[in-house]
């Protein structure tokens, strides 16, 4: 079993009916119908082109990649003595 490497997209829409179109980009894990954005997530191989074909379709209004992979995730020196 290999892991593949994944990247979260938000991705604003104009109308949550318009999900379903998307799904054949990554698998959506949240969508918020009230403001409009959904988190998809896409193989990091395709980010790039991903974007691209998301930024092309006419009821997509923004698309942001996540900042996970850049925070910082060493707590060892957390620990106040």
């Amino acid at each position: 079993m290999t892991l593949v490497d994944r990247t979260q997209l938000i991705v604003y829409i104009k109308s949550p009916k318009h999900e379903r179109q998307i799904r054949k980009f990554g698998h959506i894990t949240y969508i918020n119908r009230n403001e409009k954005w959904l988190s998809l997530y896409i193989n990091t191989d395709k980010l790039e082109w991903t974007i691209t074909q998301l930024e092309k379709l006419k009821f997509v209004t923004n698309v942001i990649g996540s900042n996970y992979k850049e925070l910082k995730t060493d707590y060892a020196n957390t620990l106040v003595e």
